[in-house]
């Protein structure tokens, strides 16, 4: 049972080579406001010397468990099947957490006694911790309205409670890797409400080796193709979304197309993944993404 006054969190924390990274991590959890927590460091395999980094933050609330190579959706999932805590929490280990994480949490769900899994505000920051940008201006009585619209969540952010999470784990399909978060909050969006605080709680750093900067074109394909594939084979999605599944398939379309727009040898797919997005929705000609597409276009491209 879940105690609503002091509720037990388990804070997952996938890793894999982040050696350099993930001191300041463990760091910034271990330093919260609260302390009825643990924290499960799950190494994907990693090459480097992380097992090295991680013993010092090595306590009776932190441990490390350390298996072979298979993506972040696979360790986090090991994770949770590993948590004692009532809610999980899946923390990136190249991100910070801000001393108010778990409070926030815990005070969220003292006001919601039937929270089955919730979003806190968070920001972008400078890899010397400068918020560039936040994410703390949701409205409404739940996030479930907004999520057909794109990914707008950060997986620091989210909590689910533990039943809930071990029987609905993430897609651990390689091909998935980077939207395996999005996937999954499709689906619980689709089952549960999903509440949420604007209160910024944790810092997503902005450095140049975050793993979805490092994505190929073919890999990029793939990955949206199974996302789009795995929405329509879930009948809870299907049903609970209906209509608004072509603004998911627009977001997904309209996002390769950007993120080819600037390499000239994928200007032509990105024009084409373009042309898809519009033929799905002509008043995508009014978004702010269609003119970056355009002007990631037209610069550099020649006949």
């Amino acid at each position: 049972m879940v105690s609503h006054t002091a509720p037990f969190f388990t804070v997952v924390v996938p890793t894999y080579n982040r050696a350099d990274l993930i001191s300041t991590t463990l760091a910034s959890l271990q330093n919260q406001n609260y302390d009825n927590y643990e924290i499960i460091i799950v190494d994907d395999g990693s090459t480097d010397n992380t097992s090295l980094v991680v013993q010092p933050f090595l306590n009776d609330r932190t441990v490390y468990v350390k298996k072979e190579n298979s993506e972040r959706a696979a360790s986090r999932n090991f994770g949770a099947r590993l948590a004692k805590g009532d809610y999980v929490n899946f923390f990136d280990s190249d991100d910070v957490a801000l001393p108010n994480h778990l409070s926030e949490a815990a005070k969220l769900i003292k006001q919601h006694l039937e929270a089955q899994w919730f979003h806190i505000g968070y920001a972008w920051a400078t890899p010397n911790q400068k918020i560039f940008k936040q994410v703390n201006n949701f409205k409404g009585e739940t996030l479930n309205s907004i999520m057909h619209f794109g990914n707008s969540l950060s997986c620091n952010g989210v909590f689910v409670r533990k039943d809930i999470i071990l029987s609905n784990p993430f897609n651990e399909s390689r091909d998935l890797s980077a939207s395996e978060d999005y996937e999954l909050w499709l689906r619980l969006s689709a089952r549960y409400p999903l509440l949420y605080s604007n209160e910024i709680t944790s810092l997503v750093i902005d450095h140049d080796f975050r793993s979805v900067r490092k994505t190929s074109l073919d890999k990029l394909e793939k990955r949206v193709n199974l996302l789009l594939l795995c929405l329509q084979e879930d009948q809870f999605v299907t049903s609970y979304f209906g209509k608004r599944l072509s603004e998911i398939k627009t977001d997904l379309l309209s996002y390769v197309s950007l993120h080819t727009a600037h390499e000239k040898r994928h200007k032509v797919k990105s024009f084409d993944y373009l042309l898809r997005t519009l033929s799905i929705n002509p008043k995508f000609i009014f978004r702010r993404r269609f003119y970056a597409i355009l002007k990631k276009l037209v610069i550099g491209w020649e006949m």
